[in-house]
This record gives structure tokens, C-alpha cells and sequence, in this order.
């Protein structure tokens, strides 16, 4: 199953477009929410709402995402390129908050399979030894979208005669370019070797729609799936609306919400980097319980204080932890679950469960938050007060999720007892 160390960096190149235009995209309605409010002359409430449309692309992305274990990892990777570009171009079209959020449905759609798919090529690709670095450098790569945005904001793209329309169609260039090169693009071995095995009658063509609910994938499906939901819902609910907290409620301009998100997502890429490594040196479950926890402990520190200068440190740790922790999140959401069904394991954890922190997070944060009609009335409140979520996440992770640290994916496999003793190693 091996593949040569200069295609394994070739792969790690050609992919890293899936994490970057995941944190370019987000961040544009993150980081350009006053921007669009203004724009469209709406309230948070509505803000908040439209959220719910928009995210729901990712639940979509799972009867995309679920084609992987059929079609291939490589094709539907190549199309949903495809879809991710045609919608991210009819977004900057925009006339009103609906089209807006219709068109961000659809780029959401492809936007999530790319992602899900890029992650699993990675970890079926990558030997054990290096699997976790992979996926902390692959990841970093969605700190740098995010940089890119703020460094658009803070060059003063917004105030061009497109205003944030800009971002979304400066966002086409290097992707129509990566969407060239990634010809160069293989199928997996592993998929390929399962292929193999369908034709030759030794298992069924067709993976059934709730195969990975079956008693042996059951318990770790919904336990992964869990602690991304858990984690989804306030840390969705925070980016979504920092840039917008730090503007009306404690009174940045743009200019300093673009420094900071530079900085501190600069430094935050570290983060990722040092999860992977720390994945392979102590393990990925107390990676996952420090991660966590520093995710929580700085996130609350950021939207309670008003001091700039306590809040910039805090800015930079809460995105270091509370971002970084993502290899680790996307090894427990892969590493699991055998080949025949990782594509859907990894879909039903990520269009399913923690589609409700993409979609639930931004909705309760402004509905809750809103300054006139919100139960709490201010979103750093609200964002402190869904942070509390995370708690019992640290203890499923800690107390329950099996730990596969310097072990391949057919080991994994057969510890948790998916396939028959043996099976797999043949």
C-alpha cells in the first residue's frame, strides 16, 4: 500500500486547496458579516438565521460525500472542485440575503465533500508514521484561507466599488489554476485494492446507505460523532461572529479585526503543526483532552474582556487551540473505520454531526445575542455561554475513544473488531 515519498508530497501539495478555500470561504462571511449586514439591511436575528440554509449545504455534501466509497475518491474530489467554483462565482452575483444564502447552499454543498474526501485520501495515502504530520500540515492550510482574508480586509478590498463581492471572486484564480494540476491527482491504493475486491465477487458492489449504523462501526460512529458535535456548536458559533462582536460591542475598526485575525491566525497555524506531532509522540486522545481544554480556557477569556491587548493573546490561543485540535479531529473521524466504509463514516460524522455546529452555532449565537430581541442580549455572553458545551466532549474523548497511535489503518481495523482477525492483512 505504499506509495513513493515524492508522490506522498505531491499529494500533500495538489490537496491543500480542500483546508484553504474550507477557511478562505468561511471566513469571508465571518470576517465581512458587518459588511454583508449593511449591504443587505438586515438584523443579527436575520444574520443568524440565514446561516441555517447556508450551512445545511454541508448536510447536502453527505449524499455527495458517500459517493467516495463507489465512484472514488479521485473524481468526486476533481467534481466537486468543479461545483465549488461555479457557486463561489454566482455568490459575488448576489442581489438580496436569500440569493446570498442560496448560492453560499450550494458552494457549501462542494466545499464539504472536497474537504471530506481530501481528508480521506491523506489518511489512507500516509503510512502510520506519518499520517499525523500530514494532516497537521494539510490542516494549517485552513489557517492560511483565513490569513488571506484578513489580509484582503486589511489591504481594504471591502471599500472597492465590489465591497466584499471582491473576495468571493478573487477567491476563483488560484482555484481554476489547482483545479488544472490536479490531474496529477491518483486514486488511492487502498480504494483501489477494494475496487478490485467488488469485481472479483468478494464483497457487494453497493455500500448500503446505513451501513457504517451496523453494530460493529455503531459505537465509535456515534462516538466520534458526538464529540464533533459537542465541539462544532460553540466553536462555529465563535468564528462566525467574532469579527462582528469585536466591531459593534467593543469597538475595533476593520483595519485593527484584519491585524489581529492576521496575526493570531499566523500564529494559530502552529497549532495544527504541533497537534500532528504530538499526535504521533503521546497519542491522539490526550492531544484531543489539551486541545480542548485550552480551546474552552482562551475562547471565554476572548469574549469577556475588553482589554485589547489581553484579548489579542487570547485571540491568538483560542484559534492555536481551538482550531489546531482539527488533525486530531480528523484522524478519529477516519482512522476508526475500515476502507469499504470510511468515505460515509467520515460523511456521517461531518454532514450529520457536526453539521449541527455549522448550522446551530451561528443561529443561537445571533438569535440568543441579538441586542434587541436575544434572551442574553450581547453575542460575548452568548458565545461564553455555549463554550460550556465542549466539557463533556473532553470526557467521551478521554473515557472512551480508542486510541490509535503508530497503527495502520488495517490494525485499527481489526483491534476494534470491524473485520475478521487476520482479514485485513491479506
Amino acid at each position: 500500500m505504499d506509495r513513493s515519498p515524492r508522490y506522498l508530497r505531491l499529494l500533500l501539495v495538489l490537496l491543500i486547496s480542500a483546508a484553504f478555500f474550507e477557511g478562505y470561504d468561511s471566513s469571508i462571511l465571518a470576517l465581512l458579516l458587518p459588511n454583508i449586514q449593511n449591504t443587505f439591511h438586515v438584523s443579527e436575528a436575520v444574520l443568524g438565521i440565514t446561516r441555517i440554509p447556508i450551512e445545511l449545504g454541508l448536510f447536502v455534501a453527505f449524499f455527495v460525500t458517500r459517493l467516495s466509497d463507489r465512484l472514488g475518491r479521485r473524481p468526486l474530489l476533481l467534481w466537486s472542485v468543479v461545483g465549488y467554483t461555479v457557486f463561489t462565482a454566482l455568490t459575488a452575483l448576489s442581489w438580496d440575503i436569500w440569493s446570498f444564502a442560496f448560492f453560499q447552499f450550494g458552494s457549501r454543498i462542494f466545499l464539504g465533500a472536497e474537504y471530506a474526501v481530501g481528508i480521506t485520501m491523506i489518511v489512507e495515502e500516509y503510512p502510520a508514521t506519518g499520517r499525523g504530520r500530514a494532516l497537521g500540515a494539510l490542516l494549517t492550510f485552513n489557517a492560511l484561507g483565513t490569513i488571506m482574508v484578513g489580509v484582503l480586509l486589511g489591504a481594504g478590498v471591502q471599500d472597492g466599488p465590489l465591497e466584499w463581492r471582491t473576495f468571493y471572486l478573487v477567491g476563483l484564480l488560484p482555484l481554476v489554476a489547482l483545479a488544472f494540476f490536479r490531474r496529477r491527482l491518483l486514486e488511492t491504493r487502498r480504494f483501489e485494492a477494494e475496487a478490485a475486491r467488488r469485481r472479483a465477487g468478494e464483497v457487494t458492489e453497493e455500500v448500503p446507505f446505513l451501513e457504517p449504523w451496523k453494530p460493529e462501526y455503531r459505537r465509535n460512529l456515534v462516538l466520534v460523532g458526538m464529540v464533533h458535535m459537542l465541539r462544532s456548536i460553540p466553536l462555529f458559533g465563535s468564528t462566525a461572529w467574532w469579527a462582528f462582536y469585536a466591531e459593534r460591542e467593543r469597538g475595533f475598526t476593520a483595519a485593527q479585526v484584519a491585524i489581529y485575525i492576521i496575526v493570531a491566525y499566523g500564529f494559530g497555524t502552529i497549532g495544527y503543526y504541533v497537534c500532528g506531532r504530538l499526535m504521533e509522540r503521546i497519542g491522539r486522545r490526550p492531544t484531543a483532552v489539551i486541545y480542548f481544554s485550552g480551546g474552552i480556557a482562551f475562547s471565554m477569556i476572548l469574549f469577556q474582556v475588553s482589554d485589547k491587548g489581553i484579548s489579542f493573546a487570547a485571540l491568538m490561543l483560542a484559534v492555536f487551540f481551538g482550531l489546531g485540535v482539527g488533525p486530531v479531529m480528523s484522524a478519529f473521524a477516519t482512522e476508526l473505520f475500515p476502507t469499504r466504509i470510511r468515505g460515509q463514516a467520515a460523511a456521517w460524522v461531518r454532514n450529520w454531526f457536526e453539521i449541527a455546529g455549522y448550522v446551530f452555532g451561528p443561529a443561537l449565537v445571533g438569535i440568543l445575542g441579538d441586542h434587541a430581541t436575544g434572551a442574553i442580549g450581547n453575542i460575548g455572553d452568548t458565545v461564553t455561554f455555549l463554550m460550556i458545551m465542549q466539557i463533556p466532549g473532553i470526557y467521551l474523548v478521554w473515557r472512551y475513544m480508542p486510541e490509535t497511535k503508530g497503527k495502520e489503518l488495517e490494525e485499527i481495523a481489526e483491534d476494534e473488531g470491524m473485520v475478521p482477525a487476520g482479514a485485513v492483512l491479506l
